[in-house]
């Protein structure tokens, strides 16, 4: 399946000055000044039904085979087709976000998108209420989906996205068992501390004899170690234990020792391969980053999500069968700390589309058994939907028994964070990253950097006031 790097679709900058934080269903102070580009045009909660004959259209960040046939099955299924009626349902992946946003500024925006940096969106005024659909659902109630799901769709006492696609944990530190055998490690007693994790990390990573990099351990900056997300959380912050953004004062709290002792753990591993070696490791065809390297076998361990165990085993079987995960890795002053963060994707419907209805009723079948089956048995990704993980036998693919196995046993949950600027954040995380690997600054001067920058922007967007 191709992945795009997220990275591809965070880079919204000019969005992050606009909105106002989201905190469930608690609504709080938008900013009182107008976006600079593209004017908020929400739409009346109440819409007329279109007429029979619409197209209707859901763009998505995501893409690559694997997910374009579990919606090809979806759009075949005989359930989907009878929903649709005389309507018609185009699905866009691979589309970024700045695409969205030039339909949306051209008045032509698609009905819904997804895997998109929603927070950016809700805050900005370009969604669609969608209560009074909801109002009328036997399907989007609260009480069918995970805890907290349903309630981070909502802003400013209305309701934007229904919770569905992808969701449940998003971190573990996934491991090839094969690999790790094969350098005199014990598969069965994983790393629980990034030293630890260092010490395979050593062990893993060969290069031959003109000092080019055959096989790397761990790369910390790659998956979920790029930068921060609304539905996943920011690796750094949860590794380490601290809260970096308090939503009530406005205030960051970047610049701390944990912040410098990570950007120092970190740039250890790519120190011990080399940024150019890592560099051009990933340039190779299909070794890019979320997965590509790791089917490939040239990279023995990735901190990602709960989907990586099912992602790898529809894309690399001959991969997946040796794949285990265990929990993310914590410094060694929280050893024994078995740290989880959740949140899920949602259909968000933008304002101004010409079939919001249809959407909404497709937006409902993407919570059918139907396509849930879908996602799962191609991409295996899991819903929102509680009483789905009923059905599903996690054991069909390797290393999903311990995210199911590790729900009992989280002594800390992080749920996302309300920030609405997130994206710059994570934008200067994954720059500033790249010049501490590259030696261009120091661990502690990054730090206060990120810091000074993050709080800037924040008050320059009006957000400080």
């Amino acid at each position: 399946m191709k992945k795009l790097n997220r990275r591809d679709f965070l880079r919204m900058s000019a969005l992050t000055a606009a909105g106002a934080a989201l905190a469930g269903c608690a609504p709080k102070a938008a900013p009182t000044e107008a976006p600079a580009q593209l004017e908020p045009t929400v739409a009346p909660v109440e819409q007329p039904a279109p007429a029979e004959g619409t197209l209707i259209r859901f763009w998505t960040g995501w893409g690559g085979g694997a997910f374009v046939a579990a919606f090809q099955a979806i759009l075949e299924s005989e359930e989907f087709k009878a929903v649709l009626g005389d309507n018609t349902f185009e699905v866009k992946d691979s589309t970024p976000g700045e695409a969205m946003l030039t339909a949306i500024a051209g008045g032509d925006p698609p009905e819904a998108g997804a895997n998109i940096n929603y927070l950016d969106f809700i805050a900005r005024g370009v969604c669609t209420p969608i209560e009074n659909l909801v109002a009328s659902s036997q399907v989007v109630k609260k009480e069918n989906f995970l805890e907290g799901h349903f309630d981070q769709c909502w802003y400013q006492g209305h309701m934007y996205g229904v919770p569905g696609i992808e969701s449940f944990l998003r971190y573990g530190l996934n491991y090839n068992s094969k690999l790790v055998e094969a350098a005199g490690l014990d598969p069965t007693n994983p790393p629980v501390t990034w030293s630890e994790v260092y010490a395979w990390h050593e062990k893993l990573t060969k290069f031959d004899d003109a000092g080019n990099v055959l096989q790397v351990g761990l790369n910390p900056n790659d998956a979920m170690g790029e930068g921060a997300w609304f539905p996943d959380g920011w690796m750094a912050p949860i590794s380490w234990g601290w809260d970096w953004f308090d939503e009530d004062s406005g205030k960051f709290d970047i610049n701390n020792e944990k912040m410098v002792e990570s950007f120092a753990t970190f740039k250890q591993f790519i120190d011990l391969v080399g940024v150019d070696n890592l560099a051009n490791m990933y340039s190779v065809e299909g070794h890019g980053t979320w997965g590509g390297a790791y089917n490939a076998e040239v990279q023995s361990m990735i901190v990602e999500g709960y989907w990586h165990p099912g992602e790898t085993m529809n894309e690399a079987p001959e991969v997946g069968q040796y794949n285990r995960a265990t929990w993310l890795p914590v410094p060694e002053s929280r050893r024994g700390v078995k740290v989880q963060g959740g949140g899920t994707h949602m259909v968000l419907f933008f304002a101004n589309a010409k079939n919001t209805p249809g959407m909404f009723k497709a937006a409902e079948f993407i919570e059918s058994k139907v396509a849930c089956d879908a996602f799962w048995n191609n991409l295996g990704w899991l819903p929102s939907v509680k009483s789905y993980y009923d059905t599903v036998d996690p054991s069909i693919y390797p290393g999903l028994d311990f995210y199911f196995a590790s729900i009992d046993q989280i002594t800390e949950w992080w749920p996302p964070v309300y920030c609405p600027i997130i994206d710059f954040v994570s934008t200067e995380y994954y720059n500033l990253t790249d010049k501490v690997n590259r030696a261009e600054v120091t661990p502690e001067q990054a730090a206060e950097e990120l810091h000074n920058r993050c709080q800037a922007e924040y008050e320059a967007a009006g957000f400080g006031g």
